[in-house]
C-alpha cells in the first residue's frame, strides 16, 4: 500500500510541474507570423520589420523560456543575455543569445554580477525602435544581482542570508534586495528607455505580487524609502549592518521617472495553474481531490501543526463523528492562509488535499536540508501525536518544490506519513535530533534507504511548493 501511494503522490506532483513547464507556457503566449513579420505577445502585436528585438532573462526557468523564444523568432533576435543557475546549462551554443551561469546554491556571486552588468549594458544601448523582451522566473533575484555602491556583493549576500535564517519571507527579502540593487525595482526597464519593454513572468511568490517576483526589475518600485530598513529592524539586524548598507538603506534617492506607458508585464504561470493540474491528475488516479489553498505562508512548525490538525479533523468527518458544517468551522479556525473551505466535502473515495505556497524556516542547527524536507519530517512528528485517534486511516504527505531544488541539496522535497516516527525508532534513527539540527536531508537519505526522498533534478520551472495530503481508509 505504501509503495503505491508514494507512486501516486509522485505522479500528482510531476503533473503539477508539467503544467508550468516554461516551453509550454511560452508557446501559448508568444506567436510569430513570418509572412508579415508580426510578433504577438499576449495581447500586443509588434512589427518586426520596423522593430529590433533583444532578449534578457533571469531565473531558474528562463533557459527553457529563452530557447523556445529562439525557436519561435529564430534570426529576428539581435542579441540576448540570459542568467541561469550554476550547473544548469545544457550543451548548447548560440552566437546571438548568451546563456551565462551563476548564483551557486541560489546565492548571488561574481558570475551573476558580471551577467547582470552585461544585461544592463545591453538595455542601456537600446533606442525607440527596439523591443526588450525580458523573461523572469523564481531564482531571478540571486541571478540578477548588481549591488548599489558602496555596498559590496559579500555584504549584501551576508545580510540576505541572515534575514532568511531569521525567518524573513520572500516578500521581505525581495523588498530589501530592491533597495540595495542597481538593476531591480524597475531599474532595468528605466535603463532600457526609450525602447519598449515587455516581461513574461513565472510567479514564485504567494498571491503573485508582480513587483516582488525576482525583485521586479521591470516593475515600478512604489515602496516607501524606509520600508527595507523597517524589515531589517524587525529582525533585530540593524546593529550588525556595515556602514555601506546603512547608507543605502537610509538614503532618499531622487525620483526617477518610470516609463509606465512603455512597459508591459505579464504573469504567464503560477502556483494556481500547477495546483489545477494536480487536481486533474488526482482524479485520474481515483482520488477525490480537494484544492484548499495556493497561498500558504508562515513558519514551518506552525504550518506543520495546522496540517496535522486539518488531517485529524477531516478524518473525523470521514468516520461520521461530525458533520460537514462543524468540519468547515473547525478547519477555518486553523487560519491556513488562502484557505477555501467551500471545497471541503464528504466522499467515500480516498482523499487528496492539495495546497501550495512557500513557508519559512528558522534555522538554528548546522544540518543540511530545505523547507520541504523539513516540513515532511515535522508533519510526520506532529501527525504521530494523533496516531491513536487515526488508527482507521493511512496518512501520507508530500512537500516538494516545483523547481526540483530544496535548499542546498539534490532533493526537491520528501514524503512523510503516519507511522514514520515508529518505523524510524525501529531503525534506531532519532527523528528529533535531525529536526533540531535542521538536518532533514540526511534523515531522509538514511531512513529506509532514501525511498521517501523526492528527487527530480532541475525541472526548469519554479512556481513555489506543492503540499499533498493523502488520507486513505484502512480496509477491514
Amino acid at each position: 500500500m505504501a509503495q503505491s501511494t508514494v507512486r501516486d503522490l509522485l505522479q500528482i506532483f510531476k503533473s503539477c510541474v508539467a503544467a508550468v513547464l516554461p516551453q509550454n507556457l511560452i508557446r501559448q503566449t508568444v506567436k510569430y507570423n513570418p509572412a508579415n513579420q508580426e510578433l504577438t505577445i499576449v495581447d500586443r502585436t509588434y512589427d518586426l520589420q520596423k522593430e529590433n528585438i533583444y532578449l534578457a532573462g533571469t531565473g531558474k526557468a528562463v533557459q527553457h523560456m529563452a530557447r523556445e523564444i529562439e525557436e519561435i523568432l529564430n534570426s529576428k533576435i539581435k542579441r540576448g543575455v540570459v542568467s541561469i543557475p550554476q550547473g544548469s546549462l545544457n550543451q548548447y551554443t548560440n552566437k546571438i543569445v548568451q546563456y551565462l551561469e551563476g548564483a551557486s546554491n541560489n546565492l548571488p556571486d561574481k558570475n551573476a554580477v558580471n551577467t547582470s552588468i552585461k544585461i544592463k549594458e545591453m538595455a542601456t544601448k537600446l533606442n525607440k525602435d527596439e523591443l526588450l523582451l525580458v523573461l523572469i522566473s523564481g531564482g531571478g533575484s540571486a541571478l540578477l544581482s548588481l549591488p548599489k555602491l558602496p555596498v559590496t556583493l559579500d555584504e549584501k549576500t551576508s545580510l540576505i542570508k541572515k534575514l532568511a535564517n531569521s525567518g524573513a519571507d520572500i516578500k521581505e527579502l525581495n523588498t530589501v534586495r530592491k533597495k540595495l540593487s542597481d538593476i531591480k525595482g524597475g531599474q532595468l526597464a528605466i535603463a532600457a528607455q526609450p525602447a519598449k519593454v515587455i516581461s513574461l513572468i513565472l510567479s514564485d511568490i504567494v498571491d503573485d505580487p508582480i513587483d516582488l517576483i525576482a525583485s521586479g526589475p521591470t516593475v515600478e518600485n512604489t515602496d516607501d524609502y524606509l520600508k527595507a530598513l523597517s524589515i531589517i529592524k524587525k529582525y533585530n539586524l540593524y546593529d550588525t549592518l556595515p556602514e555601506s548598507i546603512r547608507k543605502v538603506l537610509e538614503s532618499k534617492e531622487g525620483e526617477r521617472q518610470f516609463p509606465k506607458n512603455n512597459v508591459n508585464n505579464y504573469i504567464i504561470g503560477s502556483n494556481k495553474l500547477s495546483i489545477k493540474a494536480g487536481v486533474e491528475e488526482a482524479k485520474q488516479l481515483n482520488y477525490h481531490p480537494i484544492e484548499l489553498s495556493n497561498s500558504v505562508t508562515g513558519y514551518l512548525k506552525d504550518i506543520s501543526r495546522k496540517y496535522a490538525v486539518l488531517t485529524k479533523v477531516y478524518c473525523e468527518l470521514l468516520e461520521g463523528k461530525t458533520n460537514i458544517e462543524v468540519t468547515k468551522s473547525n478547519i477555518q479556525l486553523l487560519k491556513i492562509p488562502g484557505l477555501n473551505i467551500e471545497n471541503i466535502q464528504f466522499t467515500d473515495k480516498d482523499i487528496c488535499l492539495i495546497l501550495g505556497g512557500e513557508i519559512t524556516v528558522k534555522v538554528t542547527g548546522n544540518g543540511k536540508g530545505g523547507r520541504n524536507q523539513e516540513l515532511a519530517l515535522q508533519f510526520s512528528k506532529d501527525i504521530n501525536d494523533f496516531k491513536d485517534l487515526l488508527h482507521n486511516f493511512e496518512v501520507y504527505f508530500l512537500s516538494a518544490g516545483t523547481d526540483g531544488i530544496d535548499g542546498p541539496t539534490d532533493a526537491a522535497g520528501a514524503i512523510g506519513y503516519l507511522g514514520l516516527i515508529g518505523n524510524a525508532e525501529k531503525e534506531n534513527v532519532a527523528v528529533e535530533k535531525f529536526i533540531l539540527d535542521n538536518d532533514s536531508y540526511n534523515f531522509y537519505k538514511k531512513f529506509q534507504n532514501g525511498c521517501f526522498h523526492v528527487i527530480t533534478g532541475h525541472t526548469g520551472t519554479n512556481v513555489m511548493d506543492i503540499h499533498l495530503i493523502v488520507i486513505k481508509r484502512k480496509t477491514k
